[in-house]
């Protein structure tokens, strides 16, 4: 019964660049995001961290896209990498 809901991903292990790559994105937004909350909630670096999560985002959909993955779950990853974007630069101007 414990298996049906909790089953173990079919994700393959990330290399280890793009595990050093996510690391620095997480902590660069973090860092803008704790920068934004001091600065009285700055957009300015409330659009860079969306920026980080949208390059993030875009990471996970190229390497879904290079193990392989159904259509759906890329191409979803894409889209919500673009959406941020949107929201980034919403926010930067």
């Amino acid at each position: 019964m414990m298996g049906l809901f909790f089953e173990e991903g079919k994700r393959k292990k990330s290399s280890k660049s793009v595990t050093i790559i996510r690391f620095m994105l997480i902590i660069g937004m973090f860092t803008c995001l704790i920068i934004s909350f001091m600065k009285d909630y700055d957009f300015t670096y409330m659009g860079f961290a969306c920026l980080l999560v949208g390059v993030s985002n875009i990471l996970n959909g190229i390497e879904s896209h290079y193990h392989r993955e159904k259509k759906k779950v890329f191409i979803s990853e894409y889209l919500l990498g673009v959406l941020l974007f949107i929201m980034a630069i919403s926010y930067l101007s």
